[in-house]
Formats: C-alpha cells, sequence, structure tokens
C-alpha cells in the first residue's frame, strides 16, 4: 500500500538480514503473555469524584493512589469525554495515516512540524529494538499551527485536548495530593505545551513472526492516557512476567510516568509496557502525554530524597543520549540519590 512505511526494506538495510518468516526464527526473548484472568487491571469510576459523596471520594482516591503504586496502571470510566468526541478522533487520525507514505514523510506536512510523523526506529541496535510501527507526535504548542486547508483536523484536535486535558489534570491533583507534590506542577495541564499527543498506528504481523508494534519502554511523562480501539496488543510488566492489557470500550488507560515516579519519590511506578503487533488487522490508538516545560525541576519535596534534583530538559536529553547509544532508556536510575 502508498500509506505503509517500507519495514522490510529498513529492516534489512539496518540489520543486514531478511526478517523471519515463521515465529520458530522469532528474534524476540521474554515474549510470552499471561492474560489478564485473574490479575485484573484496576477499573476506577471517575464519576465519584465529584458524585458529592464523601466516602466515594476517599474510596475513588484510596484506589487510584493503591492502582498507582501497585500496577503503575489503571483504567478509568465515566471520565465524562462524550463518545463522539473519540469517534471524531479516529476518523482524522486514519485520514493522516491513509496519506501516501511520501507525503507523510514531507516537510511541514499538514502543517506539523518535520519531526512529527515517525515510523520504524532508527536507533535499533538489535532487531528486538525494532517497532513496527508508525506516529504523529504533536506538542500542544504545535496545534495552532496546524494548516487550515479545508479539513477539520485542527478544531477535533483541540477539542480532545481540551477534554483529556481536563481529565488529566483531575488525576494528577488527586495523586499528587496523596504524595505531598507541590500543586504548582499541575496548576493548569492545558497550559503545558510541551505536552503532546502520540497517535498511534501498528501494523498487522504480515511478515509471520511475533513483533513489537513498540518496543519495551518506560513514559517520560508525568501521566499518559490512552485511548485504543478494540484489537489489543498493549501489555504491561508485573511480577517480571508480561500482562495483555484487555481493552474496554467505555475505559481509557491511564499510566503513570517517570516524572511522577520520581515527583512521588518512588511510591507511584512508572512501568515497562509495551505492544505486540496485532494479526491480520491495524490497530490505532491515541495517547496524551502530560510533561513539564523543560525548565521544570523535579524534587520530591521530603527526606531522604531518593532522586536528586533534575530539570525536564536534562533527563530527556539524558534519554535521548542513552537510546541512541544502546537502543533503550536508562531512565530514572541515572538519578539516584
Amino acid at each position: 500500500m502508498a500509506s505503509q512505511p517500507p519495514f522490510q526494506t529498513n529492516f534489512c538495510s539496518i540489520f543486514g538480514s531478511s526478517f523471519p518468516k515463521s515465529t520458530s526464527d522469532n528474534i524476540y526473548t521474554n515474549t510470552s503473555t499471561i492474560q489478564t484472568a485473574g490479575l485484573k487491571l484496576p477499573v476506577i469510576d471517575l464519576s465519584n469524584l465529584t458524585s458529592g459523596e464523601e466516602f466515594k471520594r476517599k474510596r475513588c482516591v484510596k484506589q487510584m493512589v493503591v492502582a498507582a503504586k501497585e500496577w503503575g496502571f489503571f483504567q478509568i470510566v465515566n471520565h465524562g469525554i462524550p463518545k463522539e468526541v473519540f469517534e471524531m478522533m479516529l476518523v482524522e487520525e486514519k485520514k493522516l495515516f491513509d496519506r501516501p507514505f511520501s507525503s507523510k514523510v514531507r516537510e511541514s506536512f499538514s502543517g506539523l512540524s518535520k519531526n512529527s510523523y515517525r515510523w520504524g526506529n532508527p536507533n535499533a541496535s538489535s532487531p528486538a529494538q525494532y517497532s513496527f510501527s508508525e506516529a504523529f507526535h504533536i506538542t500542544l504548542s504545535e496545534i495552532p499551527k496546524f494548516s487550515e486547508d479545508g479539513n477539520n483536523l485542527r478544531t477535533i484536535v483541540e477539542t480532545y485536548v481540551q477534554e483529556i486535558a481536563r481529565v488529566a489534570q483531575l488525576i494528577c491533583e488527586v495523586l499528587g495530593k496523596q504524595v505531598n507534590v507541590n500543586s504548582k506542577y499541575f496548576e493548569n495541564v492545558y497550559e503545558l505545551k510541551n505536552s503532546f499527543l502520540r497517535l498511534n498506528k501498528y501494523h498487522p504481523r504480515v511478515f509471520g513472526s511475533e513483533v513489537f508494534g513498540l518496543v519495551p519502554h518506560t513514559d517520560t511523562s508525568f501521566l499518559t492516557i490512552l485511548f485504543q480501539d478494540q484489537i489489543g496488543g498493549l501489555e504491561l510488566k508485573k511480577n517480571d512476567q508480561w500482562i495483555s492489557v484487555k481493552p474496554c470500550s467505555e475505559a481509557l488507560t491511564v499510566n503513570i510516568g517517570d516524572m511522577f515516579q520520581a515527583l512521588s519519590n518512588g511510591v507511584y511506578q512508572s512501568v515497562r509496557h509495551r505492544v505486540i503487533s496485532p494479526v491480520n488487522m491495524e490497530r490505532l490508538s491515541i495517547a496524551f502525554f502530560v510533561c513539564p516545560n523543560l525548565e521544570t525541576e523535579i524534587e520530591y519535596f521530603g527526606h531522604p530524597k531518593k532522586y536528586r534534583r533534575f530539570s525536564f530538559r536534562v533527563y530527556k536529553e539524558q534519554s535521548e543520549r542513552d537510546v541512541k547509544e544502546t537502543g533503550d532508556k536508562v531512565g530514572l536510575s541515572r538519578f539516584l540519590n
């Protein structure tokens, strides 16, 4: 298809070998997955925070805190975002990805920045670090620059971000208060212009082997909120096992990022997660990453401090260097006291 990146050609040019043709040739290790039967991801009814009933609010806060500590992941329902907002975003996302590959790699495609469109992994140092997916990375500061070429992309993205930022603000404030995080970090999530949307498309497993749609990683953000279709493929690591996260049509998936783990002094967990490419169908998702401004200092206000103080800029630059040198992000272990 004209819209699909040349994954196979790119993969072979990096590693100098043909792509494995069967699961017996699988190049990946430790990919076995258990389902969530018996290990159910916490599902939290967000409406209990604003129901006016104090015991429901306290129970909801407790559930959220326990999930952030023990899982680093949870799902939320009754979040107040209209179904139509997600439906419209999916339509626009599909339109973007269905454009010809030659157009998507063009500078200033649809008014997006030069490095907005991404695919594969040019920094991969082994086949297991290669992602068979494509994405649009859109910071909040870029949205007003979208081209007005007769489509609804800018309006729909702005609406989506306003809605998802409202939910992110609520969750950040609740979780932050429980670990004495300075409220300044989350004063206005919508104004954190370094936050971004990542539109993801995972391609069908056409090569025959189990492959990563997105390699194992942690998020650099404070918090990430994911909307996904019903195809599945997201997995998280818990107790050294990969656990499949079953999609729920009414739920958003929330996970703790590295910045919140640092701010909470390691109380909340930023856990590794990955996406396994689907079989015989594509998978779409939209992730919203709540990120501080580049010069924001990340520091736990208490003692003893597990991590030394650092700026978001320093953390990002260190992570980018690590990825280029090793193919993976070292993360918070670089900043231990």
